[in-house]
């Protein structure tokens, strides 16, 4: 019986997909196991509570961080691109 190729190539994507997803799996959990960083622990468990339970609530800290950027705005203490990009560089050529 012929085989068709796109459903040979769907298998085979997904089994690549699967792998990936199955390596990412492991990545993530050994990174999980080896820090002992509360900060970054934490904001794992909100990224995965989101994405697990459908909410987009905003973390206190993202929330925090939105109204710092909104009064920095508002009270002139912004930088356009070019400025961001020069005083980087001046950064990784000092740092360097």
């Amino acid at each position: 019986m012929p085989v068709c190729l796109c459903h040979a190539n769907w298998l085979t994507l997904s089994k690549i997909k699967i792998m990936n997803i199955a390596e990412l799996k492991n990545n993530i959990h050994r990174l999980v196991v080896e820090t002992d960083d509360a900060d970054v622990l934490m904001k794992a468990q909100d990224v995965l509570t989101v994405s697990t339970n459908g909410s987009s609530e905003l973390t206190d800290y993202e929330r925090n961080m939105i109204e710092r950027g909104i009064k920095d705005h508002e009270e002139g203490r912004v930088h356009t691109n070019e400025e961001v990009k020069t005083k980087f560089n001046e950064w990784v050529k000092k740092h360097s």
